[in-house]
């Protein structure tokens, strides 16, 4: 051991001397981690993912074209065109048949369609901003709780189904003049919002005491600032996934309105009122009910399956 440092002339022998690198000190070799990019990554592998947003891709694309080819008079049942094509069963000019005001069911369900998804996404987005807010206060200020709990029981303990009715027809009554479309939204949101606020308030009385809300509450931080910059985004996933599960339950609940004759009229071209129309015929004439209940279900089909796969995405647990 003395030999060996007695080689050494001077420390300079011991250490080699590094220049600093102000860019290379900063640089982190890993890979930025973005949760966003993960949940992509996640989404795509899953097959139920791949199918229900290639059929959502085509039933939008349907939804926008089709109608375009239609032949003028074959959806409108005040033109002449359609009074000699009246209960025609499927064939290679009418591929669905025809209802009993003459229109072509092909074309007429794909355009109804496009109205009922459109109801049912103004519909979902009123109920999501609405239900999410509420929530959030519902779970942060607990004095408010036992105000929302009896809302809560007073709306839950009568269905659904049959307080849209009930709003629908009182609409009706006072406000004559008034769109049915817009008539049917305000029926369908003015308390739908209940079980997501009731959702987002469990949520937040889970997530609320861990260290960086205590933190936020001790430092003074407004409660708005809270829940917009702590709660929402730990939510966001959660919120996603019941905006993708709330569309097709606002169809079906837009079906059922149009079903008991409170919802929009016979006339107007909806998925509803189509399938109100052919349950009628449905023993004499039963493609007229199929070929709407076929279109229905596959849009329940690829929502449901959507949300599923969205809800197994955004799930932390499957990201690193």
């Amino acid at each position: 051991m003395s030999e060996i440092v007695e080689n050494i002339e001077n420390e300079d022998d011991l250490f080699k001397r590094v220049p600093l690198n102000e860019t290379e000190s900063e640089h982190i070799a890993a890979e930025p981690y973005s949760y966003w990019k993960s949940v992509f990554r996640v989404f795509i592998r899953k097959p139920s993912a791949i199918i229900s947003t290639t059929l959502l891709i085509l039933m939008i694309l349907g939804i926008i074209i089709i109608p375009l080819f239609c032949p003028e008079g074959w959806t409108d049942h005040l033109s002449p065109v359609v009074f000699n094509m009246k209960n025609i069963a499927p064939n290679s000019e009418h591929w669905w048949g025809t209802d009993t005001l003459g229109r072509d069911l092909f074309f007429l369900c794909w355009q109804g369609l496009g109205k009922s998804m459109y109801l049912a996404i103004i519909s979902s987005l009123i109920v999501l901003v609405i239900g999410t807010f509420i929530g959030l206060v519902w779970g942060y200020f607990k004095k408010l709780d036992p105000l929302f709990i009896e809302i809560y029981n007073l709306i839950v303990n009568i269905p659904s189904l049959l307080i849209y009715m009930l709003l629908s027809s009182v609409f009706i009554s006072a406000f004559p003049t008034m769109p049915a479309e817009v008539r049917l939204i305000i029926a369908l949101t003015i308390t739908g919002w209940i079980g997501l606020a009731r959702f987002i308030r469990n949520q937040v009385l889970i997530i609320e005491n861990r260290e960086y809300n205590i933190a936020s509450k001790t430092l003074g931080t407004p409660p708005l600032r809270i829940m917009f910059k702590n709660f929402l985004p730990f939510l966001l996933a959660i919120i996603i996934t019941e905006f993708s599960l709330e569309i097709p339950g606002m169809i079906s609940s837009e079906v059922s309105m149009s079903y008991f004759g409170v919802g929009l009229p016979s006339g107007t071209v909806s998925i509803g009122a189509v399938l109100d129309r052919g349950r009628a015929q449905f023993m004499t004439y039963p493609w007229q009910l199929l070929a709407p209940s076929g279109i229905l279900a596959l849009v329940i089909f690829i929502f449901y399956l959507l949300g599923l796969a969205f809800s197994d995405a955004l799930d932390p647990k499957k990201h690193r």
